[in-house]
């Protein structure tokens, strides 16, 4: 019973670190969503400012150009030219006196033109109604899992994942989910990670070094993805990735001096198979211990999964 509990707090820790994590990304989603609707309405103003600005400029320079004719033509009437120039001179100049008439009554008409920013009162409304990002639910424990019972096949479909930059034909490794429902899915044979949306297209991808062995959840939106040949060298390691606006953006990577194969995340610790001996690192990379090392037995070919 004690040994049963030490477990079930160990597990309430993970679940209160793991919701601490979902917070905070429900937090970033929030916020990139008010950054689009802020840089959408940004994008309205500069519009409209530049459009009655645009206006304003053009009114000013026609009234500019109406003040210089009058000017020109009020200089040529006081000369002693020809009664049929005279004529010609005035009604040039009457008719420039009804064309800065009507673009005056315009301009006035216009005068004082000015914007004013009107808040969205339903998005307002919308956060005040709201007293918290989501609800916090105690979860029935998981200890009496049949570990015999029969999984059963409800639905089945083929979707090709195959891009443009692919040399060969896709091998998976590894899938894993996001938290808005998209699919992280490691390409053995092409050396890459692709990032699937709902409709299982792909919208992203990251190139790796070499082989994406096997691949884990770290977070909602945080991939941990082990990386390596078939032997121990420069490239093994761990590559940690993060789902994050339709991309995948590449966080860290920690070098391992031993082949990696398999790989699980427990309570912010990370589990390593190189094919003959199991480890257990902490999420910087420091090696907590050997927890077993299977002897005289050799590790899988370069191929094998």
């Amino acid at each position: 019973m004690v040994d049963r509990g030490k477990d079930n707090i160990k597990s309430l820790k993970a679940s209160y670190e793991q919701i601490c994590e979902e917070i905070l990304d429900e937090r970033r989603h929030i916020n990139e969503n008010l950054d689009r609707l802020q840089q959408n309405t940004i994008r309205e103003l500069e519009s409209i400012h530049k459009r009655l600005n645009n206006s304003i400029e053009d009114d000013t320079k026609r009234c500019l150009e109406c003040i210089s004719k009058l000017k020109i033509y009020g200089a040529k009437l006081k000369d002693n030219i020809l009664p049929e120039r005279t004529f010609i001179t005035l009604r040039k100049c009457i008719d420039q006196t009804a064309a800065a008439d009507s673009l005056l009554k315009s301009m006035i008409k216009n005068d004082g033109t000015d914007i004013k920013f009107q808040p969205n009162r339903e998005l307002i409304q919308c956060h005040a109604d709201c007293t918290d990002l989501g609800n916090i639910i105690i979860g029935d424990p998981q200890h009496n899992v049949d570990p015999n019972k029969i999984v059963r096949i409800k639905d089945k479909s083929e979707h090709n994942i195959q891009t443009a930059t692919d040399k060969f034909s896709c091998g998976i490794t590894g899938i894993c989910s996001t938290s808005n429902g998209d699919l992280v899915i490691a390409d053995f044979d092409n050396n890459c990670v692709k990032l699937l949306n709902q409709a299982y297209k792909v919208i992203d991808q990251v190139q790796l070094p070499t082989h994406p062995r096997s691949m884990c959840s770290i977070s909602s939106v945080e991939i941990a993805v082990t990386v390596s040949k078939c032997k121990a060298d420069a490239l093994n390691g761990i590559h940690f990735l993060r789902v994050d606006g339709g991309k995948i953006i590449r966080k860290q990577v920690l070098k391992m001096n031993h082949v990696c194969y398999g790989i699980a995340h427990v309570d912010a610790e990370v589990f390593v198979t190189s094919g003959t001996a199991l480890y257990e690192y902490t999420m910087d990379g420091r090696l907590v211990k050997k927890l077993y090392e299977l002897m005289h037995c050799t590790a899988p070919d370069q191929g094998d999964i």
